[in-house]
Parts: structure tokens; C-alpha cells; sequence
């Protein structure tokens, strides 16, 4: 398994557009077609929002993205880790954890301080526990996009 920037693989942009749409957007008012061209924009080149994806035999099973102003109610702190997505069928073997090292690699070769994410809505204490158990610490709570309350966790790089 590889971790590759999606500009480097920009032929699977197109799946990883309709993972995040069926995993996040799809019983909200956004558009699919925004979130393909959202994942389109990151093929062009390694500049922010970079999406890196997990790439197994030739195929894509996982990706992570490396954003700015991903939580509107938290404007001030930057960057974000967003849109960890592994594959059904690839869980449990530590693709997640290469997904999120690469993106803290990133985030600290750019020179951030920091990073930050929010936990989604479904299995947010799960969530918790997954990031908490690897070194990220809850800094508190804030609205997520939809207005629901959800909590905010750093890294220190």
C-alpha cells in the first residue's frame, strides 16, 4: 500500500468525490457535482486543500485531505485534517494511520504549528477515542457545519 498526493493519481478523483459524497454529504443540501469539482481542483497541483489517497494494487481504498477553514465556527485555528475515508473492505490495517501521518507530515513540512479536526456526527465517540489513543487532545467544543455541537482536537507538530 502507497500513500500518493492526489495530484499525482488524478484519475481517481471521480471515486473519491463519490466516497465523500455518500459518506458525508448526501442527506444534505449540497450537489454532487460540487464535490466532484471540489476533487477535481486538488488534481492540478500540491497546493491546499491536498488530498492524499491509499492506493492498493493499482487501486484506491482510502484518502485524507489537508484543508483550510474547514470549520466555519473555527475560522482562527488552521489546518484541518478532513474527510478521512477508508474503504469497507480495507479497515483494520493501519491505512487510516498512514492516511493521517502523511497528512501530519504535510501540515509540518508546510510549517504549521498545529492541526486540528472535527469529529463527524456518526460514531463521535469512537472517533474520539481513535484520535485521543494517538496523540490528539479535545480543545473544546464548537457547531459543526450543519449547526450541531461537535468537538475540535489538535495535534501539535
Amino acid at each position: 500500500m502507497e500513500i500518493k498526493q492526489l495530484h499525482l493519481v488524478p484519475d481517481f478523483y471521480q471515486i473519491l468525490a463519490q466516497w465523500a459524497y455518500d459518506e458525508w454529504y448526501r442527506n444534505r443540501s449540497l450537489d454532487f457535482d460540487l464535490i466532484v469539482s471540489a476533487f477535481l481542483a486538488r488534481t492540478k497541483n500540491d497546493s491546499l486543500p491536498q488530498t492524499f489517497v491509499a492506493v492498493e494494487n493499482s487501486l484506491p481504498v482510502g484518502m485524507v485531505t489537508l484543508k483550510l477553514d474547514d470549520l466555519w465556527s473555527r475560522k482562527d485555528i488552521n489546518p484541518w485534517l478532513s474527510s478521512l475515508f477508508v474503504h469497507p473492505g480495507y479497515r483494520e490495517h493501519g491505512i487510516s494511520q498512514a492516511l493521517v501521518r502523511s497528512v501530519i507530515s504535510r501540515a509540518h513540512d508546510i510549517g504549521f504549528p498545529g492541526l486540528f479536526l472535527f469529529l463527524s456526527q456518526s460514531q463521535k465517540e469512537r472517533l474520539r477515542r481513535y484520535y485521543t489513543k494517538r496523540g490528539w487532545e479535545v480543545i473544546g467544543d464548537a457547531p459543526d457545519n450543519d449547526g450541531l455541537e461537535t468537538q475540535v482536537l489538535k495535534f501539535n507538530l
